[in-house]
């Protein structure tokens, strides 16, 4: 894995075969996850964020059930459960079909070759660098539920005892995941952190500098 850098007016990583069918899958998981259908199997010509027509639902809807997804799709309130239940009722069906409209378009990009591009670039147009790192950042939401990650100390610490001993049990946040599993979501959810970094860094020093040519 490479970090991001600027290419021919683009933001180009590198990703092996390995890394990019990792990240796909997870990308699949949690689109899944988030009512999405498998995006292996899905219609190519099918519109995934729905028809565009307004709609307003009426019933309430409940919390999600999966921390995971909840992580996702948090209360707007922790203090007042009538303001929860009401914006969620107004607003979950939109931000649940465009998170998988990103991730959609995140599992094109690593699937999808580029013409003209080498066959292990990852390869994002800066217009599209904001959805992709939102994207990314929703991955990291669910990896960390599942690892027990709340804070940044907490990330440390997990890696450290990656580093420190990769074949020892990981400090176990619940009795779910056993230790080889773990290992594999620490490493997953480090890489993934460390990519998005790379690209959310291009996009800030874009932001300061905006008439820097592209290409370094």
């Amino acid at each position: 894995m490479r970090a991001f850098k600027r290419r021919r007016g683009m933001y180009a990583a590198r990703l092996d075969t390995d890394e990019r069918d990792v990240i796909a899958a997870l990308v699949a998981d949690v689109a899944e996850l988030l009512g999405a259908g498998r995006l292996e199997t899905r219609d190519p010509q099918a519109v995934v964020a729905g028809d565009g027509s307004p709609r307003m639902r009426i019933e309430p809807l409940p919390p999600p059930s999966d921390p995971a997804v909840r992580r996702l799709l948090p209360d707007a309130s922790r203090d007042d459960p009538e303001i929860a239940e009401e914006f969620r009722r107004l607003t979950e069906d939109d931000l649940r079909a465009g998170k998988i409209e990103r991730l959609t378009r995140l599992w094109d990009a690593l699937t999808t070759p580029v013409e003209g591009w080498r066959a292990d670039a990852f390869v994002v147009a800066p217009q599209d660098a904001q959805d992709v790192a939102a994207a990314i950042t929703d991955l990291r939401l669910v990896l960390a539920e599942r690892l027990g990650i709340r804070t940044d100390e907490q990330a440390e610490r997990l890696y450290d005892a990656l580093l420190d001993a990769p074949q020892a049990e990981v400090e176990q946040a619940d009795e779910i995941l056993d230790p080889a599993a773990r290992r594999y979501l620490v490493a997953v959810y480090g890489a993934l952190s460390w990519l998005q970094e790379s690209l959310v860094d291009l996009m800030l020093h874009d932001l300061r500098a905006p008439g820097r040519p592209a290409d370094q």
